[in-house]
């Protein structure tokens, strides 16, 4: 069994960073001139390497490394002395200064508080009364209760409890935050020095006087950073610099948009609009860029080169140095810009391909479905011719009938193949011979074929148009009534308004609804075509002004409707 309890690794990193703070505060006690003081700033030296968050806890150290570091620790402990000890506390306080707003745990954040406050007060109330021993300025007192009442702050770090957030977060310092502590520990260390000597004060007179000065200057520039009085104040201004820094993205928005005004092709829009980046972006002197279409570059390629990636766009820039980070922003909103503008005319042009290939699907379907009616009719006389041994004159009347119709039908579907879609156009033609004509080709015994009202003045409008819708529902008919063969129907043709009519009702099951509702707006399963019939018919009769509908669907009453559009 281990002796050792079995700790975190940020436990782990609590208790060396707490052996820190110990070795330190032990150095005050001995004093920096006394040699057991000296091999214990050595000790505090190597807890500090064991703790620091700049270098990942699991590199090794090189004998290189180790060798460089025993000879700083040996040099800064040779030359120990009070204000190299201010000087490294404040260094400290800087690096814990910028861990402080880094952790949202509550227990994590007044960890590293109280720890701050320590190394602020050491350096204020312990080691710089020290250096103004000689001048005669320092009070003991002070001194004595940092060194034995103010370690006390080590046993209430010790009892604080880890958040399971900062277990797992990676040790991390805010650079400017930290210099921002150091800096402020330096203008107060030396803002009471100053007034000190100045004004023959004593020192804690002097610090409370340079306390009191840093934080009334400390709230001015609060206030001036964020007023909060209907204007913006320091913070905007800088925000403003930052945000610019003398890089015009409006005029390459601008320049983007006008060069996709003129511009249809995606890669030629990318290879120009990368060839004018050296001109509009500072620092800028070349690069490359790639997408489906391969690698592209473009100007000079010598420099510092920085990589984005953005949706089908990949873009690397080259510059004249590294940039910094709001430079880098500023980059890699350029390249948003350009992956957003490359990505929509791809997108336009995709649309327009995609338009040419439904054109040629129509068509097709279309011409597939004219020429499936034809082959019915076809299938059609070839059975009759079949059961007849000889030609008998009610075969030839099925052949006078059915052989002009279908050499018309042909004809329409070349002149179909010819036209665009959506171009060609059904001729008229008169109501009661059309309608004849069909009866003669689909009435049985059980499908009763009537006239609605008086058709004898009127005409179907597109004769077309009506064949087909009229020849898909039949033979959807046809297959119904050869699965359920005690179905019948009825064929009627009628006028409404002055406008034509047609239906076809029959008194079978119900259509499906899950197949009601996709009949006329998308191709669906079918078990005896392509599935793509009424589809078909639903768009051309859209076309021609008419609008084919399931008008009734229950289970005995079931009927297909086509009718002028409201």
């Amino acid at each position: 069994m281990p002796v050792l309890p079995d700790i975190s690794f940020a436990d782990r990193r609590r208790w060396v960073f707490l052996g820190v703070l110990v070795a330190l505060h032990l150095v005050f006690l001995q004093g920096p001139h006394a040699p057991l003081g000296k091999v214990l700033f050595i000790s505090h030296i190597g807890l500090g390497v064991l703790w620091q968050p700049f270098v990942q806890a699991k590199r090794r150290l090189g004998l290189g490394g180790t060798i460089a570091v025993l000879i700083c620790a040996g040099l800064a402990a040779w030359f120990l002395n009070w204000g190299l000890l201010a000087i490294w506390t404040m260094l400290l306080a800087g690096v814990v200064g910028g861990k402080v707003f880094l952790f949202p745990d509550r227990g994590e954040r007044l960890f590293h508080l109280l720890a701050l406050g320590y190394l602020t007060t050491a350096v204020l109330a312990l080691i710089l009364p020290q250096t103004l021993v000689a001048a005669d300025a320092a009070d003991p007192l002070i001194a004595d209760l940092v060194r034995y009442l103010v370690p006390l702050v080590f046993l209430l770090m010790a009892l604080l409890p880890i958040g399971r957030e900062a277990q797992q977060r990676t040790e991390v310092v805010d650079f400017i935050y930290g210099v921002f502590v150091f800096l402020l520990l330096g203008v107060i260390v030396l803002g009471s020095i100053s007034f000190s000597f100045l004004f023959k004060a004593g020192y804690l007179e002097a610090l409370m006087v340079t306390l009191g000065l840093v934080a009334g200057l400390l709230l001015l520039l609060g206030w001036i950073w964020n007023p909060h009085a209907g204007f913006g104040g320091l913070g905007s201004a800088v925000a403003q610099h930052v945000m610019s820094l003398g890089l015009p993205i409006e005029e390459w928005l601008d320049s983007l948009a006008e060069l996709a005004e003129r511009e249809a092709d995606p890669e030629r829009f990318l290879a120009l609009a990368c060839a004018a980046l050296p001109r509009r972006m500072p620092g800028v002197v070349g690069g490359d860029w790639q997408t489906a279409g391969g690698p592209q570059t473009f100007a000079d390629q010598q420099g510092h080169r920085v990589g984005f990636r953005h949706g089908r766009l990949t873009l690397g820039l080259v510059c004249r140095f590294k940039p910094s980070p709001s430079l880098l922003w500023h980059y890699d909103l350029a390249a948003r810009l350009l992956a957003e503008f490359h990505l929509g005319i791809w997108r336009a042009q995709e649309l327009q391909r995609l338009s040419y290939v439904e054109a040629i699907h129509e068509t097709g379907a279309r011409v597939t479905h004219d020429v499936k009616n034809l082959l019915q009719s076809l299938d059609t006389l070839c059975a009759a011719a079949q059961q007849e041994n000889e030609a008998s004159p009610r075969l030839m009347g099925l052949m006078r009938r059915q052989l002009p119709e279908i050499s018309s039908r042909l004809r329409q579907t070349l002149t179909k193949l010819a036209a665009p879609v959506g171009q060609t156009q059904g001729q008229p033609m008169a109501a009661l011979p059309w309608f004849a004509s069909l009866e003669s080709r689909y009435a049985n015994a059980q499908t009763v074929f009537s006239i609605v009202g008086d058709m004898t003045s009127l005409s179907v409008p597109d004769a077309q148009l009506f064949s087909c819708v009229a020849e898909n529902l039949l033979q959807n008919l046809a297959n119904k009534q050869a699965a359920h063969a005690a179905t019948t129907a009825a064929v009627r043709l009628g006028e409404a308004s002055g406008r034509v009519w047609f239906e076809v009702a029959d008194n079978g099951p119900a259509v499906p609804d899950e197949v009601s509702d996709a009949l006329f707006e998308r191709p669906v399963s079918s078990d005896h075509g392509l599935g793509i019939g009424l589809y078909q018919c639903a768009r051309l009769a859209r076309q021609a002004g008419y609008r084919l509908t399931l008008a009734e669907n229950r289970d005995g009453g079931v009927c297909f409707r086509l009718a002028a559009a409201d």
